[in-house]
């Protein structure tokens, strides 16, 4: 017979601590951006905020008064009241001249007197005329008669004939004269007319280009104003925003790192074990059966044997 182990009296006591171990740098830099956080939300949301810029006031001035210029009055250049006044207007035309305009004024001022002066040197050589036939007349023995009469009939009429005659020619010249300077003139008046009216076209379509070129620049130069003052205010919005910025990317940097590794803690234990044991032999049937389950095999009855 074996001898056989029993187990008496087992008391377990067991009392844990659990101490964390974190580091310092990890603790100062949460309460820091802690520290961070509470400070701007403390903040007015305004401060972080760029108010409109000087250029960008400065261009919407520039087109309020451009807004202006949809009235305005014909004064104003490029309003809508002188673009009206421009192009309701009536059109530049051309006056027609003539040399018949004013003719009398081309006429010589010393016309009488021409006249005049022509007609005695035709009337004293008309006189020679006379005196000439008379005395052919007289050298002829022929102091009357119808004959004579009839001679100088005939003289009479060829002179006054060529009396009328000349003062014709000449007065006709005169006027082919003052016919000719009024024809240059109603010339000259009527090309004038043409360029007059030309320039007045051009000059009004250079009015109205000279006022779409000012607005067009005026809104170039607002387009300008509030880009510029847009790119300012972006920039002072950019440094008011700044703290944001930097304590969001701090964040982020904070939050990436492997902050599990960083973090540790000790456990102290204390307690007692109790415990109380007593050995008595083993039985045949267990050592058996110990057996049995070794080997594999059934074991024979240990009962005792026949006789």
């Amino acid at each position: 017979m074996g001898k056989k182990k029993t187990a008496t009296n087992q008391v377990t006591t067991n009392h844990s601590v659990v101490t964390p171990t974190t580091p310092d740098w990890l603790s100062t830099g949460a309460q820091s951006l802690n520290w961070g956080i509470q400070k701007i939300g403390g903040a007015s949301p305004y401060d972080y905020v760029a108010p409109v810029s000087a250029l960008e006031r400065q261009a919407e001035s520039g087109a309020s008064a451009l807004g202006k210029l949809a009235g305005g009055d014909a004064k104003t250049a490029g309003s809508d009241a002188w673009f009206s006044s421009l192009l309701s207007g009536p059109a530049p035309s051309v006056s027609s001249a003539s040399l018949l305009d004013n003719l009398s004024a081309y006429y010589s001022p010393y016309r009488q007197e021409v006249v005049d002066a022509a007609t005695a040197d035709f009337d004293f050589d008309a006189g020679r005329t006379r005196a000439a036939q008379d005395l052919a007349i007289a050298g002829q023995g022929a102091f009357g008669g119808s004959g004579a009469a009839l001679a100088k009939s005939a003289t009479e009429g060829e002179l006054a004939r060529a009396r009328s005659g000349g003062v014709s020619q000449l007065l006709h010249q005169m006027f082919t004269t003052s016919a000719g300077l009024s024809g240059q003139d109603a010339d000259r008046r009527q090309q004038a007319s043409t360029a007059n009216a030309q320039m007045a076209l051009q000059d009004s379509q250079m009015k109205i280009q000279a006022a779409l070129d000012r607005a067009a620049s005026s809104r170039a130069d607002i387009a300008a104003q509030a880009s510029l003052g847009a790119q300012l205010r972006g920039a002072d919005d950019a440094m008011r925003k700044a703290p944001l910025t930097v304590l969001g990317s701090q964040i982020d940097m904070f939050s990436g790192l492997p902050l599990a590794l960083f973090k540790g803690q000790v456990e102290n234990s204390t307690g007692t074990n109790n415990s109380t044991t007593k050995e008595s032999g083993a039985t045949v049937g267990e050592i058996a059966q110990l057996v049995s389950s070794l080997s594999g095999f059934p074991m024979p009855s240990m009962g005792g044997r026949k006789k």
